[in-house]
């Protein structure tokens, strides 16, 4: 019995059939601060906010907020929490 003739194509581009592939979680949406920026005055100020953060790296922070700047709250203590750094918010009353 002969076996057929084969013929195999010479080949003069890079494959790229080996690429990697990563999961995520589907839990991980940064929450739109929309709604919270919109209790903010004109000026950007209001009366002592009570807000729980939770950032990106899981931490959850409790601050009373004062002022809204373009990229950034600004709490009672003066510290900055930047936009990119929350991940979601509960208003407390």
């Amino acid at each position: 019995m002969k076996l057929p003739s084969v013929y195999a194509n010479k080949i003069d581009k890079d494959l790229k059939n080996n690429t990697d592939y990563f999961r995520g979680e589907k839990n991980v949406k940064q929450r739109d601060l929309g709604e919270l920026k919109s209790l903010f005055d004109s000026n950007g100020y209001i009366n002592r906010l009570r807000v729980v953060f939770t950032l990106k790296d899981g931490k959850k922070i409790d601050e009373k907020l004062v002022l809204c700047k373009s990229n950034c709250f600004i709490t009672l203590n003066n510290k900055r929490i930047l936009f990119d750094d929350i991940q979601d918010y509960d208003i407390k009353k």
